[in-house]
């Protein structure tokens, strides 16, 4: 068994990436791209449309006058608009927003409702909503919240103070398509290794590389259960909110259980085992002023104290000492 040594980006931009990951032992490329495949399509949160309601109509089969498409044709457009929220900083993002479409055009796109949904960028401003004649007035109230994957209309129907509201069915999934091939990978003359070549597309809310890292970190969620067993099973403190945030997080807990079955109680500990590859940690360590010449004096029996803040330190560090690297 050998673990993926290289990730390389083939091609990246904001809707389209391609992504090279090798060496992978026989057979593990179509296990990592069906679950990363299926992960990035299904469970990625995006914000949509889930009830649009106008002024005089009460279903969706209904005619409007002085528009030429019907409401059935409205609402297949509407559910094709895609936003993204302008940053992150919002305390509360409200739930529905009124559009005043006026006599001064008569053909309304996407671009059109920018001005009534502030908090939202639309990413395909120039997508036809409806024709209407120039002496006609609408009043649009669109109901926009945040979902992952697709939700069918039969769960949109259940809304509070639903009368005059047409619940419709909602795609939140930012992924347009993923597609993934496997192909012989050489490792010291022998070709017996897969390298997985994943492409990525999106609607351009979020990159494809946020995208496949925030596919990774739901993957990492899930399998740490597996890791740990079910009486240890790992909580993610609520405070860890941002997806970085949780990998570092799980990151710290996968290297603490590490030194933990390493028997590894303390520094002179650490220091002593050479059959473990800590040369990162060793850099690191001096750092932070933390040779074993020093070491060599504390008491084997002392706990590390303070010992998660210390590793966080040693990450930091060496997350540094990488961008040195790379700037060089």
């Amino acid at each position: 068994m050998i673990s993926p040594a290289q990730i390389k980006i083939l091609k990246h931009s904001q809707n389209r990436g391609k992504f090279l990951i090798k060496p992978l032992s026989t057979g593990f490329g179509i296990t990592i791209g069906n679950s990363l495949r299926r992960v990035l399509i299904s469970y990625l949160e995006g914000y949509a449309i889930y009830y649009i309601m106008i002024n005089g109509v009460k279903h969706e089969f209904s005619y409007i006058d002085g528009v030429i498409e019907n409401l059935t044709e409205i609402i297949l457009n509407l559910k094709q608009i895609r936003f993204k929220l302008k940053r992150k900083s919002y305390k509360q993002i409200p739930e529905h927003f009124t559009i005043f479409l006026t006599k001064k055009k008569s053909q309304i796109t996407a671009g059109d409702i920018c001005g009534s949904i502030t908090c939202f960028e639309v990413l395909n401003p120039k997508l036809l909503i409806l024709n209407k004649e120039l002496d006609t007035n609408l009043k649009i109230t669109l109901g926009i919240k945040k979902g992952v994957g697709y939700v069918p209309v039969e769960t949109n129907k259940y809304l509070k103070n639903k009368i005059g509201k047409i619940p419709i069915d909602t795609i939140f999934s930012p992924i347009r398509n993923v597609s993934f091939k496997v192909e012989t990978c050489e490792v010291n003359n022998i070709y017996e290794y897969d390298s997985l070549i994943l492409d990525i597309r999106t609607d351009g809310s979020i990159t494809p590389k946020n995208a496949l890292k925030k596919a990774s970190s739901i993957l990492i969620q899930h399998f740490t259960l597996f890791f740990h067993g079910k009486k240890t099973e790992l909580k993610i403190p609520r405070k860890y909110t941002d997806y970085k945030e949780r990998i570092k997080y799980l990151y710290m807990q996968k290297l603490l259980n590490g030194l933990k079955l390493a028997k590894i109680k303390t520094w002179a500990d650490l220091v002593k085992v050479n059959k473990f590859n800590f040369g990162i940690i060793n850099k690191t360590m001096k750092k932070l002023g933390l040779d074993k010449d020093q070491l060599k004096i504390y008491n084997k029996k002392k706990r590390i104290q303070n010992f998660r803040d210390k590793m966080r330190q040693i990450i930091k560090l060496r997350n540094v000492i990488k961008r040195r690297k790379r700037t060089k």
